[in-house]
């Protein structure tokens, strides 16, 4: 089932792709990560999942060091590199972290959109939109 929505306007020329029910059990950051058992952000108040070596302050080098602890390091290309698999840190007008995605063999991305659906995406779907843009990419082999 293909998805449009006005807070992507990108979609109506390139949809998302629903690939799984709604869920509240994970979100974004975790599916990007490879866990669907827990929301993680580094909320101060600590009401979320985070892990304790890591600063939980909203800001992208939280991030990074989050998606490091798998294996990830910082790169430039969005391309597909058969053996690696990339991650999408997606920043506001803020410049703070809003989403993240993960690349599939395919080249296209799956992301959680909050509470909502698992999706299938291309990066261009998703920018310009409510969370913002793809700006920090982390790749690590396979």
């Amino acid at each position: 089932m293909v998805l449009i929505i006005p807070e992507f306007p990108n979609t109506t020329i390139d949809p998302f792709v629903i690939t799984s029910p709604q869920t509240s059990s994970y979100n974004c950051i975790a599916w990007a990560f490879g866990d669907n058992t827990k929301w993680y952000w580094p909320d101060p108040d600590e009401m979320y999942f985070w892990p304790e070596n890591i600063p939980r302050t909203i800001e992208v080098n939280s991030f990074i060091e989050l998606y490091k602890l798998k294996g990830y390091e910082v790169c430039i290309s969005t391309s597909l590199e058969i053996g690696n698999e990339k991650i999408a840190i997606f920043l506001g007008n803020d410049g703070l972290p809003t989403h993240a995605a993960r690349q599939l063999e395919n080249g296209l991305w799956t992301s959680k959109l909050g509470c909502e659906y698992d999706i299938q995406h291309s990066i261009y779907s998703m920018n310009n939109s409510v969370y913002g843009n793809a700006s920090v990419f982390m790749s690590r082999s396979l």
